[in-house]
């Protein structure tokens, strides 16, 4: 992600105090930060690319933003207008409303119609006015319903149904997103390479990226949650080693979880859950598969950890 801010010298040029400030309301989102001021930058670099605030310009944003994903359900009036309310509390509305059943759409922090919808579901189905806000009531009304180890939602529920359901094909459907990095010809081998892999595993090979072209992200996340495949791959050499599953403020995905355990363990790398834009927004299982595992010929590899473990899950 191109990030417009530039955080760096934000961060050089605070106070004493405003330092304090932003370390503290940094931990209150999530992003914990030691006394180094290098590492209190590459954690304020973290939480813009997981947020999608690329586009912030200025420091005035930033600090609406961070005071923004601060929220905490309850916090304040979640209601329907022009302007689309987003933030931390929204994230874990629609996370609650969908260990609940009443919300299956992607978990994205945005209070839209789809949102709306679920809220006034939830109302109907507890007796509570039906307006389709969240205030005070229908926060007690949600809390009240929420037990301690619910924490699969049904956006989980819905991903772990079978394999082919939507597609009639038998077999797994695996959608791709490989970087485009490298020469022309390197790239089509490699497409080549997960298409003869894939037919080996019996899996259907479908992609979200296009060979020598740089597509936007929205509109990989469109095109993931149109297919809704079994799985998507997306592979991203900006970082270290490392393998990704969803995990949000109340809930994660606990096939990615399965998923990336056991591919870290196949790759010898580490897991870990983020809430990053394409694991949050789209409708499918997904990980991250972080290095340059897509240039090492790790594909047969890969493709044996997740369907050995898909096989199991649908096993169950």
């Amino acid at each position: 992600m191109k990030i417009n801010f530039d955080f760096s010298t934000f961060v050089d040029n605070l106070s004493t105090d405003e330092v304090e400030d932003l370390k503290t309301k940094l931990n209150y989102v999530g992003y914990s930060t030691n006394e180094n001021i290098n590492e209190l930058k590459a954690v304020v670099g973290v939480f813009i690319e997981d947020n999608g605030l690329g586009n912030i310009n200025s420091k005035e944003d930033f600090w609406a933003e961070l005071i923004n994903f601060g929220y905490k359900l309850g916090d304040r009036i979640l209601s329907f207008n022009n302007k689309i309310l987003y933030g931390s509390d929204v994230e874990e509305l629609q996370e609650l409303l969908s260990r609940m059943g009443f919300y299956s759409e992607p978990i994205n922090g945005k209070y839209s119609k789809s949102v709306v919808e679920g809220v006034t579901k939830f109302q109907e189905n507890r007796g509570i006015t039906i307006d389709g806000v969240v205030g005070l009531n229908t926060v007690y009304e949600i809390k009240k319903l929420i037990r301690p180890g619910r924490d699969i939602s049904l956006n989980e529920a819905i991903k772990s149904i079978s394999p082919g359901l939507d597609t009639g094909i038998i077999g797994f459907n695996i959608c791709f997103d490989i970087p485009n990095s490298g020469s022309y010809k390197e790239q089509i081998k490699f497409y080549d390479q997960v298409k003869k892999n894939s037919i080996e595993k019996g899996v259907v090979a479908v992609f979200a990226s296009e060979v020598n072209e740089e597509l936007d992200l929205n509109n990989k996340i469109e095109y993931i949650n149109n297919l809704q495949p079994t799985l998507f791959i997306s592979f991203n050499p900006e970082v270290d080693d490392s393998i990704n599953y969803f995990q949000g403020t109340f809930s994660e995905s606990h096939l990615g979880k399965k998923l990336a355990e056991n591919l870290a363990s196949t790759l010898k790398v580490k897991s870990m859950g983020k809430s990053s834009i394409i694991l949050k927004q789209t409708k499918s299982v997904g990980i991250i598969i972080n290095g340059k595992f897509y240039q090492k010929n790790y594909i047969e590899l890969i493709l044996e950890s997740v369907v050995n473990t898909l096989n199991k899950q649908f096993e169950n």
